[in-house]
């Protein structure tokens, strides 16, 4: 089922929306409506920061060598957490080339972000084989429910709600997969393509006791039907009974999880996290390169009909990969120099142009991000658009996210300078 490859799976997710700063530990919280790497320092402070007040620290998510060894994804973590895993290949072959595990851990280890490999399973009503797993999740809450159940057995699933605002970047492409599907097909079949988003709130007990968890995913769901051709031959049609063939091929685009002690999970700072991934522009096309020699995509193809790429969920289509690249490089500006990324010249978003301008503030919408000038690293980065204040940690790759105008660093024995929105 090579189709739902038009399609590069990634990790997290896009969006935008509000939420409550922490879950407590009530029996139904609710969701508020819109390699391993030693642990960076983190920022130097004589007090303790005070509550919805941030400092995230930079991070890259490296491939071994799985498409190309190096950077795949530049994001934000947590400082002073840990980091560990990567891109791993993929072990079926329902699945694409490459996938993304990787995690954050706090250091008493009881707190952790992470982004988990994308899925595809799929079902049929006919004995059709097939390399895809086994699954009957036809909604994006079915799937969460599902997945959730697979890694904390007995977990029990507070709240859910729709996350249409995920979507945003994937509904173009999804349009023109199912107008291409059912041209191909020319009335012999129909196929539907729906892209959802969503997110539950659950709770578990591990060693550690009682703990809240957060799992996010956009998921795709191709609907095929085609009309049964041994409908009224009782002697070949036994097992459908005339009924039409359908089929339901489900995948996953982007996963995020968060899971913190019962009371303490930061939602806003989990969001802050998702937010913040964008790809290696290098890794991307040697990604893409790679799905081109098998095949599976043409290299056109990818900018025309769209590629879901990374934790923004802002669609790689032919209008907006530059500066999705852009954007990206500004992530690798401001990674850790063991990451050996180079600095772009003249910042994410070179140049005053007005189509400049678009589409930057396009990128912003559909991730749910706003765009600010980092004077130290000297380069434009993007953050969680939920906080109206960034500073930058100096001589540290750390940045402090509050929407309080008057937070001063210097009260809490850090060192840091004020970026401005870029407008």
């Amino acid at each position: 089922m090579d189709f739902r490859i038009a399609f590069a799976a990634a990790a997290l997710l896009a969006g935008c929306g509000q939420r409550a700063a922490t879950a407590d530990a009530a029996e139904r919280p609710t969701l508020a409506t819109p390699g391993s790497a030693a642990a960076p320092a983190a920022p130097p402070q004589t007090t303790p920061l005070p509550a919805g007040v941030v400092a995230l620290q930079r991070v890259a998510i490296n491939d071994p060598g799985v498409i190309a060894r190096g950077p795949a994804l530049h994001g934000l973590m947590p400082a002073s957490w840990r980091a560990e895993g990567g891109v791993v290949a993929a072990q079926r072959p329902c699945s694409e080339p490459a996938l993304f595990d990787w995690r954050a851990t706090a250091p008493d280890g009881r707190s952790t972000v992470s982004i988990f490999p994308t899925d595809v399973w799929q079902w049929s009503n006919t004995p059709m084989p097939s390399d895809c797993r086994k699954g009957e999740a036809a909604t994006v809450r079915d799937y969460l429910a599902a997945r959730i159940a697979a890694v904390h057995p007995g977990a029990r699933v507070l709240d859910f709600r729709d996350r249409p605002d995920f979507v945003a970047g994937a509904r173009e492409a999804a349009a023109i997969a199912e107008r291409g599907f059912n041209a191909a097909m020319d009335g012999m079949s129909r196929t539907d393509v729906k892209v959802e988003g969503g997110e539950a709130l659950y709770a578990f007990t591990d060693e550690d006791g009682e703990k809240r968890g957060l799992m996010s995913a956009i998921a795709i769901f191709y609907l095929s039907e085609a009309a049964n051709p041994l409908a009224g031959s009782p002697e070949l049609d036994t097992i459908l009974r005339g009924e039409p063939f359908r089929t339901v091929i489900g995948s996953t685009l982007g996963t995020f999880s968060a899971t913190a002690p019962a009371g303490a999970l930061d939602l806003e700072m989990a969001e802050a996290v998702r937010r913040s991934f964008t790809p290696d522009p290098q890794w991307l096309r040697a990604y893409f390169a790679f799905k081109s020699a098998l095949g599976n995509i043409e290299a056109e193809g990818v900018k025309e009909r769209a590629a879901i790429i990374v934790a923004g969920g802002a669609a790689a289509t032919k209008s907006n990969i530059a500066a999705f690249e852009a954007m990206a490089g500004a992530s690798i500006a401001n990674s850790n120099a063991a990451t050996g990324a180079a600095r772009p010249e003249g910042g994410a978003f070179p140049g005053d142009a007005s189509g400049d301008r678009m589409q930057r503030e396009s990128i912003e919408a559909i991730r749910g991000v706003e765009t600010f000038h980092d004077p130290v690293g000297g380069v434009n980065v993007q953050l969680d658009a939920a906080y109206d204040h960034a500073w930058r940690v100096n001589n540290q790759d750390t940045y402090i996210l509050t929407k309080d105008p008057n937070f001063k660093p210097g009260l809490y024995g850090i060192e840091a300078t004020q970026m401005g929105a870029v407008r």
